[in-house]
């Protein structure tokens, strides 16, 4: 059951995101390459099987429409804006960027972007071993709450 649910939101995940890539692609004047295209997927992959352990368990958890929402309004949606999505957290003062390191959206962005341009906010292999411990974390809770 785990299998097919997140499979079906990481096959989702892909196909929007190939999507975007294809009309950017087809978009005059722009350019959209990647610098490490297994990184992209290692961390498109890392990022989507997340997104959906977390929607496994906010679905078993929610008994109403707006307490799924208030997931994405209050947890999904402000992690995701505080990544540094669109900016380098480098920028924030060192206070903020301990708080940013403490995101895991960080790392997927960071991965994104290291995979897309070349460049980092964070070490590559730390980020990724952090998404894998994450996402294990999150199948077992998954798993334990199926059961």
């Amino acid at each position: 059951l785990i299998a097919a649910l997140v499979s079906a939101a990481v096959t989702r995940a892909f196909l929007v995101g190939g999507a975007v890539w294809l009309v950017m692609s087809l978009w005059p004047g722009v350019h959209v390459s990647m610098a490490h295209p297994l990184w992209v997927l290692y961390f498109g992959l890392a990022g989507s099987l997340t997104l959906a352990f977390l929607g496994v368990i906010t679905s078993i958890w929610a008994e109403k429409f707006d307490q799924a929402a208030m997931v994405t309004n209050f947890v999904v949606t402000p992690l995701s804006l505080l990544s540094g999505t669109f900016y380098s957290v480098s920028q924030l003062s060192p206070t903020f960027q301990a708080i940013s390191h403490a995101n895991p959206f960080f790392y997927v962005i960071s991965g994104f972007r290291h995979g897309f341009l070349g460049v980092t906010d964070s070490p590559l292999l730390l980020g990724a071993g952090l998404l894998a411990a994450i996402n294990l974390a999150l199948f077992a809770t998954c798993y334990a709450l199926l059961r």
